[in-house]
């Protein structure tokens, strides 16, 4: 009678072992960038800029240009830098309406993506012409005082001093979306390095 040999059917047990191990590490790479996205919940971006958290829908506002009437809603698809003034656009406020064209500029191919916005209210005539061919391409829009103030409630930062609140650079998204804002010293080169970084991880706009 001849002897039987081995069934050739089934895997050897250390073939069995390294095919789970290897389908093990395929789940865990694919399934790594998600499980981070889900317990990575930063507080500032690039520890720099003030983040709002979560994001605030910005309303829409009647405003009016040098052409005629403007809505806030219009300025959606790009990004928007802002600035705002009530009475007067001290130096703080100027300052921040040329750091919205130069950080315009710095963003070179991705210029296109970006809008520089001064919203103003109970401002001079004299004073708003002078501004707006003073920082041209920057977009001059005055606003009724009552609806600049109820407008503004929400660019408020909650729990800072009111000092803290005044003459701020705002970001606001494609989205619609206010998001950010620096103080008036806040260094330019820093402030590139953070709208840089947004553009480059965002994909609208």
């Amino acid at each position: 009678m001849s002897q039987s040999s081995p069934t050739s059917a089934s895997p050897k047990p250390r073939a069995q072992f390294w095919n789970r191990v290897q389908m093990i590490l395929i789940l865990v790479v694919f399934a790594a960038p998600i499980v981070a996205a889900f317990f990575y919940k930063p507080t500032k971006f690039n520890n720099y800029g003030d983040i709002y958290q979560p994001v605030r829908p910005v309303a829409n506002l009647q405003m009016q240009g040098v052409d005629g009437p403007v809505e806030m809603d219009s300025l959606r698809h790009q990004w928007v830098f802002l600035v705002v003034a009530d009475g007067e656009c001290n130096a703080d406020c100027e300052g921040n309406v040329l750091k919205t064209r130069q950080l315009r500029f710095m963003q070179n191919n991705d210029m296109s993506r970006i809008r520089t916005v001064f919203i103003h209210t109970n401002l001079s005539a004299d004073q708003a012409t002078d501004l707006a061919a003073k920082y041209t391409p920057v977009e001059t829009y005055a606003v009724e005082a009552e609806a600049y103030k109820k407008w503004t409630e929400i660019l408020n930062i909650p729990d800072a001093p009111a000092e803290a609140q005044d003459d701020r650079f705002y970001i606001i998204d494609p989205a619609g979306n206010l998001m950010m804002s620096y103080p008036p010293s806040a260094d330019p080169n820093l402030m590139k390095k953070d709208i840089k970084r947004l553009l480059k991880a965002s994909q609208i706009g």
